[in-house]
């Protein structure tokens, strides 16, 4: 065998027609992705009141920058630099974007000022992610009367250094009438000192009710027994047993009760969730006024009661809390219960290790629990979209059908002509088998 020509760097630098579509193969994700939502126009409508008419310059395509955030969520990119190093050398996510192969990508900053500072308030970020709820329900991967609801903390962009005393003036002061004048707005609040004390200096420890970041006011202490401390948010998921497709998500601040949260999920979910007859949660949900908000709503909360909850020694129930604390437990130990249980452990909790391990969930990018909330609605809906992109074709059985369907009729019809003729050879016929197929993707 002769040994081939040297490649050099010469061969490279030839001027090549070439056509962008056609070498990003048929089945990437991001051509499914996009053949999947269609019109992207949806978004152009939701950033238009961000946007001056016939003022100014024009900007770059709100489209293209939504979908340069999505990509940095479904690659679990954080970094805006980083996000477009990648999409520079990307074909895939150049024809997602629609960017041919000599353009330039737009500015990081651009991106990062669009989403901490332009669409700021999550509007174009809920839009997404009710699309892509929609697309879910509409191609059969939403069931729809079931949802697993399960909260996670995510590590804050601040650091401990950060905390510093949360000081308030006295309680005299405070009622006064304020001077007027510049002086009174300039004075700084007057502190009390602390009584004297005898004895070893205690150890001080932080609290939220003590301390607040000056990074991230919205950030909270959050941490385990034996562990360190941690500045976090934290978000809720509701998640369909069907395909484990995100129907609905809540990013909140780190303090209160955790299943105060459950009652506005509920709300957001029955807009594009009419059917929704049960919800699953843990013990941690457990609460009085969280059965009643789900009783009143007419959904089957099977959400256990947590021990104390619970009469002593098997006694009659004295309160109403205790009642409904029983009831709770009934219905955990049911049959459904029990499945519902299984249910959580397996989709709420395995989204949210997908949202921590995959797309960057594990730690907030931007500060303050609005940017909080559109990153984690990022995330969900990029959950939804890789749902999409894998079961679609199976859900309305079109293209992804039909050679199963040929490959079963030919196996089928050579078996009945075995049968006949009682010979080990198969015969078939040279007519090609021609599969018509009418799809609707949008």
């Amino acid at each position: 065998m002769a040994m081939g020509e040297a490649r050099t760097r010469e061969s490279a630098r030839q001027i090549a027609m070439v056509c962008l579509d056609e070498l990003v193969p048929v089945d990437d994700r991001y051509r499914r992705i996009d053949e999947l939502v269609g019109d992207w126009g949806f978004v152009r409508e939701a950033a238009r009141p961000y946007y001056s008419e016939g003022i100014g310059r024009s900007s770059i395509d709100p489209t293209v920058l939504l979908k340069l955030m999505l990509a940095g969520a479904l690659e679990g990119i954080a970094s805006m630099r980083e996000l477009l190093r990648v999409a520079e050398l990307r074909l895939d996510l150049r024809l997602f974007l629609g960017y041919d192969l000599g353009e330039r990508l737009p500015a990081h900053q651009t991106i990062s000022d669009a989403q901490t500072q332009r669409f700021a308030d999550g509007e174009v970020f809920e839009r997404l992610f009710l699309r892509t709820v929609a697309l879910c329900k509409q191609h059969g991967l939403i069931e729809g009367s079931h949802l697993s609801v399960d909260g996670f903390h995510a590590e804050a962009n601040a650091a401990l250094r950060s905390l510093r005393a949360s000081l308030e003036p006295l309680a005299g002061e405070a009622e006064a009438e304020p001077r007027a004048g510049y002086e009174a707005a300039s004075e700084p609040p007057q502190l009390r000192l602390a009584e004297p004390r005898s004895g070893p200096t205690p150890k001080r420890k932080a609290t939220n009710a003590t301390a607040v970041s000056t990074s991230d006011p919205d950030a909270r202490l959050k941490g385990k027994p034996g562990q360190r401390p941690h500045l976090v948010h934290r978000g809720q998921v509701a998640v369909d047993p069907k395909k484990r497709c995100v129907a609905g998500c809540l990013g909140e601040r780190a303090e209160g009760y955790e299943g105060d949260a459950l009652a506005p999920l509920l709300d957001r979910v029955r807009f594009v969730l009419p059917d929704l007859a049960s919800v699953g949660a843990d013990q941690g949900f457990a609460a009085e006024r969280v059965w009643q908000d789900a009783a009143e709503r007419e959904i089957v909360a099977y959400i256990p009661p947590q021990k104390t909850m619970l009469p002593r020694d098997g006694r009659e129930p004295r309160t109403n809390a205790q009642r409904l604390a029983l009831e709770a437990r009934a219905r955990a130990k049911s049959d459904a219960g029990i499945w519902a249980y299984r249910q959580r452990m397996a989709d709420a909790e395995g989204v949210i290790a997908e949202l921590k391990n995959q797309h960057g969930l594990d730690r907030v990018r931007c500060r303050g629990t609005p940017a909080f909330h559109a990153q984690l609605l990022l995330g969900c809906a990029a959950i939804n979209l890789k749902r999409l992109a894998k079961h679609a074709p199976n859900a309305h059985q079109g293209v992804a059908a039909a050679p199963k369907a040929a490959s079963a009729a030919i196996s089928s019809a050579g078996d009945r002509r075995e049968r006949v003729t009682q010979h080990p050879t198969i015969q078939l016929s040279h007519q090609p088998l021609v599969w018509t197929v009418s799809l609707c993707l949008n």
